[in-house]
């Protein structure tokens, strides 16, 4: 059977098609084809962004202390919840004050505090409000700078330059002496040597790349900072140059640690990493590694609320240098809560078989083990809980931080910060990228607890 077009359908289609081949028609078509396009792929990456967005919200009523990185990442977003950012926030200045006043037992660390005064800066906080933590971030930096002179290590180059950087997104102008800190001497050797060579251990990648972050937001902050109100530079050309040289050799360590897949150190360093890089200008780079990060989101890997803070920022094209242009006006107050993914408490009724572990001294020893029946959805935390109610030998002690649980204690051997060793995690001979709480261990799993150098 065969049908048949009429002359009035021929006609039709004729005179389509001459319009359709016309080359402006043509264009105009092919271009809404692209904008549809572009449109369906911003809408499928910006989802997943979305909703880890609502996931760090849900975060801020979890049984966890206040955590001034997870509000500075919901201020940067692009989807708020203003009352419970509002909640958070007064959370916030009350242990602030509280950690600052002269009755309270322990004073916020330098990285902290600069957290926290970021934080501030990032809900538009007048300045009376911010004074205390201004004067006591300066006082810390200080101290900072006679200690790092003879302690050139990661983690205090990391508080010191975020304690710049706090200082400088809030119009502070940064001390001579204390900004020396983070601009070598030509005269000497200097931290640039010791911190930019390559890191011969593989757990310690994270921490430079962290750290030389860290550091470029903070030299670049200084290097475009201007007197409020005057549009003049805040520092002398002499100074501004020798901080640039500096941000663009220690940007330049970290493109070249970018690697294939788009990860620089690790997949929680990178998170950083692509804030300093956007901060220069390098978007083919934060692309690529914008996608890498996006993957092992998916995958369960920022599930941890300061892992996530530091990851969403970058997500949506930000850094913390952007913190000092939000005007708190005209927001979208549309971010809705989604159904909690984070894990129950383990299943004592699926047991999946058992976990080894070992504690090792700094010699090498073997000086506890234990053999823990694991159960679905078990931390590595709640193994070491187990181990110990099998075992009373088998013991162990904690402190909070803002990454959750860290280790001080095993087997009544402690870390001791002036020793300069900590408690690494490996299973097998790789080290764990994730703490205590958040890593998952597997059955028939060996983990070794090794007290090692720093």
């Amino acid at each position: 059977m065969s049908i048949q077009v009429g002359s009035e359908d021929k006609s039709w289609r004729v005179g389509f098609l001459k319009n359709v081949m016309q080359p402006g028609k043509l264009l105009l078509i092919f271009c809404m084809q692209v904008l549809f396009l572009s449109v369906k792929l911003q809408r499928t990456s910006e989802d997943p962004i979305t909703s880890l967005n609502a996931r760090l919200l849900q975060s801020t009523r979890l049984a966890l202390p206040a955590n001034p990185s997870i509000h500075i990442a919901l201020r940067l977003s692009a989807h708020h919840s203003m009352h419970d950012e509002r909640r958070y926030l007064k959370r916030l200045k009350t242990d602030l004050q509280s950690q600052l006043s002269s009755f309270s037992g322990v004073q916020p660390s330098t990285d902290l505090a600069a957290l926290y005064l970021l934080a501030l800066r990032a809900s538009c906080q007048d300045h009376h409000s911010q004074h205390r933590a201004i004067s006591y971030l300066k006082s810390r930096l200080r101290a900072e700078k006679k200690h790092i002179q003879h302690d050139v290590s990661f983690n205090n180059y990391y508080q010191y330059s975020l304690g710049v950087l706090a200082l400088c997104v809030n119009d502070v102008r940064i001390d001579s002496s204390v900004l020396s800190g983070l601009v070598p001497h030509e005269h000497r050797h200097h931290w640039f040597h010791a911190l930019s060579g390559l890191i011969p251990h593989e757990h310690r990648r994270h921490w430079f790349v962290g750290t030389a972050a860290m550091m470029v937001l903070a030299l670049k902050c200084v290097s475009e900072s201007k007197v409020p109100h005057t549009g003049t530079w805040m520092y002398s050309n002499d100074t501004r140059m020798k901080v640039q040289a500096t941000m663009n050799k220690m940007t330049q360590k970290i493109q070249d640690r970018q690697t294939k897949n788009g990860e620089i150190g690790d997949i929680y360093s990178t998170s950083l990493a692509l804030q300093a890089l956007l901060a220069g200008g390098d978007e083919e780079r934060w692309l690529k590694g914008k996608t890498r990060l996006l993957i092992e989101a998916q995958r369960g890997m920022f599930r941890n609320p300061m892992a996530l803070s530091q990851l969403l920022p970058v997500l949506y094209h930000k850094t913390y240098l952007d913190i000092g242009q939000i005007n708190c006006s005209n927001e979208n107050d549309d971010l809705k809560w989604m159904r909690s993914d984070h894990r129950t408490e383990p299943n004592l009724n699926n047991q999946k078989g058992f976990v080894r572990l070992s504690v090792n001294d700094m010699n090498g020893t073997v000086i506890c083990t234990a053999k823990v029946p694991l159960f679905q959805k078990m931390s590595l935390q709640a193994v070491l809980n187990e181990a110990r109610s099998i075992d009373a030998k088998f013991n162990f002690e904690t402190r909070p931080t803002v990454w959750g649980p860290f280790l001080t204690s095993v087997c009544n051997q402690r870390a001791q910060d002036n020793a300069r060793n900590y408690w690494r995690l490996l299973t097998g001979n790789i080290p764990l990228k994730q703490g205590i709480r958040d890593y998952l261990p597997h059955q028939g799993e060996h983990i070794i607890l090794r007290l090692s150098k720093f």
